[in-house]
């Protein structure tokens, strides 16, 4: 039973090291991890809105019809029933003599302002034509309305709704989940440097009772938030080993419930587990791992990881990895048709149209055409990489075309870029482009207006290209970073607090 004891605790204790040293190397990494567990959390805890479904009906002309909007936080719905400028129509022989003619109007319903129906009304009589607006929340109607449409008379009818009693108030957990997310990377740190410290006070053997207590309750909630990732496919990679060795949910469920049933043999052996050092030699080992461990962490946050396990780390060469190799599985898709019958969508491929007899059923409405993926296909290892312009034009054959340097600035957030960094940036980017005749790339996730305001603040004589967010924290953990290439090699990278001047970049070109 010693033995066991024993193997178990040293397998457990540097397990729980060598994960907090990863994630304590990336500690940025396991921050952003942290913001995406609050927010599914925060996501999960709020209570589903209520929908305002809106139904109009007219006998006269066969409609009925009806469209949702979700209640977020509006206090009120304004209504709208107009109708435009009655016209009077004629309608002709081929002798040019008048056979028929009546009048003619559109009838628009539009809430807050948004188009939701419009049909045309012909009439030749003064009988007026009925339309029926009900709106309903959770079954209650909130709004009755029935419209008649005389004859060359317009139709102005605007009104709102109270609809307060239906906004659903976060709760406290939510609340509790999006008030911890200014604070993740204090938490990311305390959390990995806890992580190291349980770990080195079981090997030794110190404060035995205490330190399984912890160990039971933290497995516990690893467990827990890993069970909920694996069941509900809500966070698909853990961050348990960082960057470093990736594991999908379901096999951090099982790391996590192997790690549970050590950890219970050892409350069960625990009378095996003596203290290896003295009480004072171990209370300073702990105090030394510790400091170091605080120290190790601020390091790689204010510079960049000392282990680079990301994509985009020195040598590896993004072409190759944005690129599918030759035999590799492709996508295949297939244009899909959404109709809408009774409240509810269904999908019509174009041969299911024509022999269902789709397009002849009056009962299903036309909603929208999706491109729809019937068979999944092979991914290059880097597959979210992108740099568009303003108008959605891609340009990364572009950035990869010429075989010579370039620089690559990156920032998530322009607006919470370093200023002190941005400055840098200018003076750079101008003595690289001047100098050397190369070019200077920026890569943001910010909107276009953003990066427009920002490029006159600091008056950046290069463009601005737009790319995905999650990818863009991917590439460097700094903001903004700088990235040295040839052709699509990373070179070398430097984070916002160490941007090198020209000349230190000259030092990289050979």
């Amino acid at each position: 039973m010693k033995l066991i004891a024993n193997i178990v605790r040293l397998i457990t204790g540097l397990l729980f090291i060598f994960s907090g040293f990863i994630k304590l190397n990336d500690p940025v990494g396991f921050k952003i991890k942290l913001e995406e567990y609050f927010n599914v959390f925060a996501a999960d805890l709020t209570p589903s809105p209520d929908t305002l479904v809106l139904k109009i009906e007219c006998a006269d002309l066969s409609i009925n019809e009806s469209f949702s909007r979700i209640l977020n936080n509006e206090k009120s719905k304004k209504i709208s029933v107009n109708t435009s400028d009655w016209e009077h129509i004629q309608v002709k022989d081929n002798s040019g003599k008048v056979k028929a003619q009546f009048d003619k109007t559109t009838l628009f319903v539009s809430i807050d302002g948004q188009e939701i129906f419009k049909t045309d009304i012909q009439k030749d009589d003064a009988v007026p034509v009925i339309v029926d607006i009900n709106a309903r929340v959770s079954s209650k109607q909130v709004y009755k309305k029935n419209i008649s449409v005389y004859n060359n008379i317009k139709v102005n009818n605007d009104e709102s709704i109270d609809v307060s009693s239906f906004i659903k108030e976060k709760t406290i957990l939510t609340k509790f989940c999006l008030a911890l997310i200014p604070f993740t990377l204090v938490l990311a740190i305390f959390i990995c440097v806890f992580e190291i410290v349980l770990g080195v006070t079981l090997l030794i053997g110190w404060k035995r009772n205490i330190t399984l207590i912890l160990l039971a309750l933290m497995i516990v909630f690893f467990t827990f938030l890993t069970w909920y990732s694996a069941t509900y496919n809500k966070v698909t990679d853990c961050g348990c080993f960082g960057n470093a060795i990736p594991l999908t949910p379901w096999q951090s469920f099982i790391k996590d419930i192997v790690l549970c049933v050590f950890i219970f043999i050892l409350i069960l052996l625990k009378k095996y587990i003596k203290p290896v050092f003295s009480s004072g030699f171990s209370y300073g080992t702990v105090a030394l791992f510790t400091v170091l461990s605080l120290v190790f962490a601020i390091y790689c946050w204010y510079f960049l990881p000392v282990f680079n396990f990301l994509k985009f780390k020195e040598g590896n060469d993004i072409e190759k990895l944005t690129t599918l190799p030759e035999g590799a599985k492709q996508e295949k898709r297939e244009m899909m048709f959404v109709y809408t019958k009774d409240g509810k969508d269904f999908e019509f491929s174009m041969k299911d149209l024509t022999e269902k007899k789709i397009l002849e059923d009056q009962t299903y409405k036309f909603k929208e055409r999706i491109d729809k993926v019937i068979q999944e296909g092979d991914k290059p290892e880097i597959h979210d990489f992108s740099m568009a312009d303003a108008e959605g034009n891609e340009h990364l054959a572009e950035f990869f075309e010429k075989d010579e340097y370039k620089l690559l600035m990156v920032s998530q957030s322009l607006t919470n870029a370093r200023k002190r960094a941005m400055k840098r940036i200018t003076t750079l980017s101008k003595d690289w482009t001047e100098k050397s005749k190369l070019q200077f790339w920026a890569l943001t996730s910010s909107s276009p207006a953003e990066a427009e305001a920002i490029r006159h603040e600091y008056q950046f004589q290069f463009k601005f290209y737009f790319g995905d967010n999650t990818n863009l924290k991917s590439i460097i953990r700094s903001n903004p970073g700088l990235l040295l290439f040839k052709k699509g090699v990373v070179v070398k990278t430097w984070p916002s607090t160490n941007l090198p001047k020209y000349k230190e970049v000259l030092k990289y070109i050979k």
